[in-house]
């Protein structure tokens, strides 16, 4: 088969569109930066005679986060988001979210759930054993009363990378526990390396 310029063309268009796409090494980033120029106008004056509807109504721009979650890895440049599988907190967002999930399994009376949040490094509080202790929590998930599915007065503090320590209040019925839990992050995953009962409200 002959190649015509046009058939040349055809093969050789894709080729260039993928090596554009592949163009832009990582931490090097350029181009287009005319957004970065651009300027607040002022709002558009409508006719005398023309209503404005509901969707012509200036939008609502949130306040900028203080404390922004840092994304990991970062994106080489602003306009190219982090690769999704490589993300590390991909399994559990948060020492938080797992708090609360392990609370809302106590509360569902899920027990393998339950005891899945602890570490095999688990300190137990007193003189228990951590053999002991989980199986006091399992009789306790199992036939003990049940908690509210929603934690309270959720602080956390950061002791290390991964390392977090997150008190709050949790509900039995009418009466309440502030709790203690220290989590560390075992890959991507947050467990329960003690936990601890502050005071029975």
């Amino acid at each position: 088969m002959r190649l015509t310029p046009l058939r040349l063309l055809v093969l050789v268009l894709p080729l260039a569109l993928l090596a554009g796409c592949k163009s832009n090494p990582a931490g090097k980033c350029g181009g287009d930066t005319d957004y970065l120029k651009a300027v607040e106008r002022p709002p558009l004056q409508l006719p005398s005679d023309i209503t404005p509807t509901e969707r012509m109504q200036p939008l609502a721009i949130p306040p900028i986060d203080p404390n922004p979650t840092r994304l990991d890895p970062e994106p080489a440049c602003l306009d190219q988001p982090p690769r999704f599988f490589a993300r590390k907190g991909a399994i559990a967002d948060s020492a938080e979210d797992a708090a609360r999930a392990w609370d809302a399994a106590w509360a569902s009376r899920k027990v393998d759930a339950v005891l899945d949040m602890y570490s095999k490094s688990f300190q137990p509080p007193g003189d228990l054993t951590a053999a002991a202790f989980l199986e006091q929590r399992r009789k306790q998930v199992e036939t003990g009363p049940t908690p509210e599915p929603k934690l309270e007065d959720v602080e956390v503090s950061t002791v290390g990378a991964d390392k977090r320590v997150v008190t709050f209040v949790q509900r039995f019925g009418d009466g309440a526990v502030r709790k203690e839990l220290t989590m560390v992050r075992e890959g991507a995953v947050w467990r329960i390396v003690s936990e601890r009962t502050l005071e029975v409200l």
